[in-house]
C-alpha cells in the first residue's frame, strides 16, 4: 500500500462505512422519539380540548315561574307569612334534656304545638297527627294511591340556646319583622322550613289538592342534641307501623349561596347534600410522674400530649374526593372556559385542585376527614407539674373513611405508647350516598330551578349532621337542602348572633315546598 494512503488511513481521514451507519441510526432514533413525544403531546391536548367541548350542562330544562306568578298563597300576603313565622320564633323551644340549665324550656314545646294547631287548622283537620316521644310531630297526608311509595318532608322544632344577648340587633325571641327581615332564633334553623312546609300544605288543602302518593311530615324536637329521642323514635314509629320505604326524604340542609362561592362561576350555587359526614370524638390521655415545678423532669404529661396532638394536626387523613368529584362535575360545567377546561379533565388536574382545596378550611372539609382539637385539660396550679393530661379531638369523617379508619390513623400518626386512647364517644359513620340519577333527585333539582332559575344545582357533602342519621333504613334517596338564599357572611348567623331571613326569601321557601309537592305528581 502507498505510504501516504496508509498514513491517511491511520490518521482517520478515511473511515469504515459501518461508523457512519451507526451515527445515522442514532439520529434516526432521536428523530423518532421527538415525533412520538410531539404526537403524544398533540394527542393529549386534543383529548383535553375534546373533554372540554363535551363538558356540557347537567342542569335540566324546566318551565320557570314568573316573579309574579299566582298559583299559590291564595289567602296570605308576603308580610302575613312573615309575621306567622315571626310568631313561631317567640316560643323558646330550646333543646332540653342534655343540661338541667335548659329543662325549664320543656313547656314551650307544648305551647308551640298549640300554636301550630291554631295557625294551620286545615292541616290539623285533614292530616293525621301523631305525637312521638311527647314532643316530636309526625303528620300523615293520605294519598289517593296507596301502592305508591310515600315521601317524607322533615325538619325540627328545637333551637339552640342564645348567647351574647346584648349583641343582637333585636332580642332573639321577640318575633321582630321590619321592612326586609324576619329576625329571631329559628328563622334559619329550622322553624323557617317547618313553617314553610306547613304553609304550603295548608294552602294546597285550601285549593282542594289531593296528592296521589301519601306525604309524611316529621318534625323532631331534639335535633340539636343528636335526635336520639325525637328522630330515633320517629323511625321506630315508621317501622312499627310498616310505613315505607319512602320514595325520598328531604330534610333541612345546605342553602343557596350567592357568589363568590366557586372559582370561575358567577351564579349562586344550590348545594344539595346527598350524604353527610360521620363523626367521632377521641380522648387522648397521658400519665407521667409530676411533682414540684422547681424540679421538672425532661418530659411532662402536657408536653408529650401536646406533641401527639401536634402530629395529628400536621398529618391529617388523606383526601377522599369521590363525592366531591360530583360537585365539580355539576358546577364545573357552568364555569368560564379556563375553569371548565380544568374541571373537565380531573384525571390530570385533580392533584392540583386538591392542593388548592387544602389551603382553605371551608373547602378542605369537603375532601377529607377533619381534625379539630376541642378540649385540652391538664394542671390546676402554677407551681405543680400535673401527672395527667387529657385532650379531646373531634373528627368529622368523610365518606370513604370509617370511624375505625380514624382510630387506626390516630395510633399510626402518634406512634407513642405513652399516649393512650382513653375514651371514644359520639360515633357516627358517614351516611350512605344518594344517587343523582334518580327520579327523586331530578324532581328536587327541577323544582329548585323552577323557583330559582339563575342558580346551579349541585350535589355535595353535608359536613354537619341532621336527623337523617336516624332514617338511613327508610329510603335510598335522602337529600339535605333548604332554599335559603344567603351570602357567605350569613352562615355565621346559624347558631350565632342575629339569625334572620328575608321576607322575600321566606315566601320563596313556602313556594318551593308548594311546587315540590305538586311536581311530585308528574316527576315521580
Amino acid at each position: 500500500m502507498d505510504k501516504r494512503k496508509q498514513s491517511d488511513y491511520d490518521n482517520g481521514k478515511s473511515k469504515p462505512i459501518g461508523g457512519g451507519s451507526r451515527t445515522t441510526t442514532a439520529t434516526t432514533k432521536a428523530t423518532y422519539i421527538k415525533i412520538i413525544i410531539r404526537n403524544l403531546f398533540i394527542g393529549i391536548l386534543l383529548m383535553l380540548v375534546l373533554n372540554t367541548i363535551r363538558f356540557t350542562s347537567k342542569q335540566p330544562k324546566v318551565e320557570t315561574l314568573s316573579p309574579d306568578h299566582i298559583d299559590s298563597f291564595t289567602t296570605l300576603s308576603d308580610i302575613e307569612l312573615a309575621h306567622r313565622l315571626a310568631k313561631a320564633t317567640t316560643f323558646k323551644t330550646i333543646s332540653f334534656g342534655e343540661s338541667e340549665e335548659f329543662d325549664q324550656y320543656e313547656p314551650e314545646f307544648l305551647k308551640f304545638h298549640q300554636f301550630l294547631r291554631v295557625t294551620f287548622p286545615k292541616a290539623h283537620q285533614y292530616l293525621k297527627l301523631n305525637i312521638i316521644a311527647n314532643y316530636s310531630l309526625v303528620y300523615h297526608w293520605k294519598g289517593l294511591d296507596e301502592s305508591l311509595n310515600p315521601i317524607l318532608l322533615a325538619g325540627h322544632i328545637d333551637v339552640v340556646p342564645t348567647l351574647f344577648l346584648d349583641k343582637w340587633t333585636h332580642p332573639p325571641f321577640s318575633g321582630k319583622v321590619d321592612d326586609t327581615y324576619i329576625w329571631g332564633r329559628g328563622t334559619m334553623d329550622d322553624k323557617g322550613s317547618v313553617m314553610a312546609i306547613l304553609e304550603s300544605v295548608e294552602d294546597l288543602l285550601s285549593q282542594g289538592f289531593k296528592p296521589q302518593r301519601s306525604i309524611y311530615l316529621a318534625f323532631g324536637h331534639d335535633e340539636e342534641l343528636g335526635g336520639h329521642n325525637g328522630a330515633f323514635n320517629i323511625n321506630k314509629y315508621f317501622q312499627a307501623n310498616k310505613i315505607g320505604p319512602f320514595e325520598f326524604i328531604l330534610d333541612e340542609g345546605l342553602p343557596i349561596l350567592l357568589p363568590p362561592v366557586f372559582p370561575g362561576l358567577s351564579k349562586p350555587i344550590a348545594s344539595v347534600g346527598i350524604t353527610e359526614k360521620g363523626a367521632i370524638d377521641i380522648r387522648l390521655s397521658v400519665t407521667i410522674v409530676g411533682g414540684h415545678s422547681s424540679m421538672p423532669r425532661r418530659e411532662s404529661a402536657i408536653g408529650v400530649l401536646a406533641q401527639a396532638v401536634s402530629k395529628l394536626e400536621n398529618n391529617p387523613p388523606s383526601p377522599r374526593l369521590r363525592e366531591t368529584r360530583l360537585l365539580f362535575d355539576f358546577v364545573g360545567r357552568e364555569c368560564s372556559l379556563p375553569y371548565r377546561f380544568v374541571f373537565s379533565n380531573l384525571w390530570l388536574f385533580e392533584p392540583i385542585i386538591s392542593r388548592v382545596l387544602s389551603s382553605k378550611p371551608t373547602l378542605d372539609a369537603l375532601q377529607r376527614t377533619t381534625t379539630a382539637l376541642t378540649i385540652f385539660n391538664a394542671g390546676n396550679k402554677a407551681n405543680v407539674i400535673p401527672m395527667e393530661a387529657n385532650a379531646t379531638i373531634n373528627f368529622r369523617v368523610v365518606p370513604g373513611d370509617s370511624t375505625n379508619d380514624i382510630i387506626e390513623h390516630v395510633n399510626r400518626v402518634i406512634n407513642d405508647d405513652r399516649v393512650k386512647i382513653s375514651k371514644i364517644s359520639n360515633v357516627i359513620e358517614p351516611a350512605p350516598v344518594s344517587s343523582t340519577t334518580s327520579k327523586a333527585f331530578n324532581l328536587l333539582q327541577s323544582t329548585i330551578l323552577q323557583e330559582f332559575p339563575d342558580v346551579v344545582v349541585a350535589p355535595t357533602i353535608m359536613i354537619a349532621n341532621t336527623d337523617t342519621r336516624h332514617y338511613w333504613n327508610l329510603t335510598e334517596n335522602i337529600f339535605r337542602f333548604c332554599p335559603m338564599v344567603l351570602e357567605n357572611n350569613d352562615l355565621q348567623r346559624l347558631h350565632g348572633i342575629d339569625e334572620r331571613l328575608t321576607i322575600k326569601n321566606y315566601k320563596q321557601l313556602v313556594d318551593f315546598y308548594y311546587h315540590l309537592i305538586k311536581n311530585g305528581e308528574r316527576f315521580l
